[in-house]
């Protein structure tokens, strides 16, 4: 597997904007995606090329690839791919949550548990 440069402004862009699209497609509100990725209120007015992300936002950027790349191997029915993120589970370490409210607490250790989990489904 090539080795990704999350230091290239144009990477961190494009990943960006993936993640952005992955979580529109897993019906995440406004406010859950200015949480998730730690941004300012008006983000959505604010220009791609002109914004400068923190480390931590590349990181968040990150585990939303990998777990929605861990969804699309684990699972083949889009509906599951894009929605498992929303539906409760009852799994540690949702217990009885949703994955989105379970990485929406603002910990980026919940994401690795989220990318864990995910990972566990396939190769469980």
């Amino acid at each position: 597997m090539q080795e990704v440069d999350c230091n290239d402004p144009k990477v961190v862009r494009i990943g960006f904007k993936t993640a952005l699209r992955i979580l529109e497609k897993w019906s995440c509100s406004q406010q859950q995606i200015q949480k998730l990725l730690k941004l300012p209120e008006n983000y959505e007015s604010l220009e791609f090329e002109q914004m400068c992300l923190s480390k931590e936002q590349v990181e968040r950027i990150s585990y939303i690839l990998n777990i929605h790349a861990g969804l699309r191997v684990t699972f083949n029915n889009p509906k599951n791919i894009y929605g498992f993120i929303n539906m409760v589970n009852h799994n540690s370490p949702f217990n009885g949550n949703k994955p989105i409210d379970f990485i929406c607490n603002g910990e980026l250790e919940h994401f690795q548990r989220l990318q864990v989990h995910i990972d566990g489904l396939f190769g469980g």
